[in-house]
């Protein structure tokens, strides 16, 4: 029997429209996919650069109140022995009339106390960098001078 193309046609017509619309939609669909993704790193390098400057916030924070009072003496331990780096002021080591150590605590010497401590607790790591240093530990490096000139 030959074949009846006027029969076929109907199917043949229905069959692409159903092809043409679900290649429409999966190419909606990838679409949506692909901007979904784009927005969530675009939120994401947002969140990050809001916890940073949390972060430096309260570190400047820290550091402004500590520079206010001019440093804070603590008794000495083998956590925070006395700064090197103010042995050449006269009241850097003191002691109490009851005959406790203390030792006077910088704004910077606090400061990275502190984010060695908080970077044990919490996982977030702080760095204090400075073209004018005391500490050779605060010496920027490359990266560090960038943003600093």
């Amino acid at each position: 029997m030959p074949k009846d193309s006027s029969r076929s046609a109907p199917f043949k017509s229905l069959y692409l429209a159903a092809l043409s619309g679900i290649v429409l939609w999966t190419a909606v669909i990838a679409l949506s996919f692909v901007r979904s993704i784009h927005v969530e790193r675009r939120q994401l390098a947002t969140l990050a650069e809001q916890q940073a400057r949390s972060h430096f916030n309260k570190d400047q924070a820290f550091r402004f109140w500590a520079s206010f009072h001019g440093g804070v003496y603590v008794p000495v331990t083998e956590e925070t022995p006395p700064n090197p780096h103010l042995s050449h002021l006269s009241e850097r080591d003191i002691v109490t009339p009851s005959g406790k150590q203390l030792t006077l605590m910088n704004p910077a010497y606090m400061l990275h106390q502190m984010m060695g401590q908080f970077e044990k607790l919490y996982g977030v790591k702080g760095r204090i960098t400075s073209l004018q240093f005391f500490n050779p530990d605060n010496a920027p490096d490359e990266w560090d001078k960038k943003p600093q000139t």
